[in-house]
């Protein structure tokens, strides 16, 4: 607690897979703007922009995103109204995606909706899971 001399830190246990999660957006919490991690993240409140996850990324059933996703395991239980780039997408029967897939790997739980075309790619492909982050071109200009 206060004073402890461990600097490690907080990680919450993710129920499906035994993994840890490295960053958690709360359920009443939103983020405006894009986030780009290293690691995993649970996401149980709302972000409107794009998600980049070089790890796992859970959308839990309260979570939501409005832009697009790119992650390299991706795992929703909630809404996602935007494009999906991944290595590993799961459906759980809670979910709901209006947006475009491109995995290489998908699951879809039978109660998952999803609304938009479905593009597998192979395993190795040219196109990337992850982009590296890049401010969007005005933004750049203004420098």
């Amino acid at each position: 607690m206060f004073g402890s001399k461990d600097k490690s830190p907080t990680r919450v246990p993710d129920s499906g897979a035994g993994r840890q999660i490295d960053t958690v957006i709360a359920e009443h919490c939103t983020l405006a703007g894009d986030l780009t991690t290293k690691n995993s993240i649970k996401l149980d409140g709302r972000i409107e922009g794009t998600l980049r996850a070089e790890g796992r990324a859970i959308i839990g059933e309260t979570g939501s995103v409005k832009g697009d996703v790119h992650a390299a395991d991706l795992l929703v239980l909630g809404r996602l109204e935007g494009n999906v780039h991944a290595q590993r997408l799961h459906l759980h029967a809670s979910a709901q995606i209006h947006g475009n897939i491109e995995a290489e790997t998908l699951q879809v739980d039978p109660g998952a909706r999803y609304q938009g075309s479905v593009t597998m790619r192979d395993a190795g492909a040219a196109s990337p899971a992850v982009l590296p982050f890049a401010p969007p071109a005005d933004k750049a200009a203004k420098g």
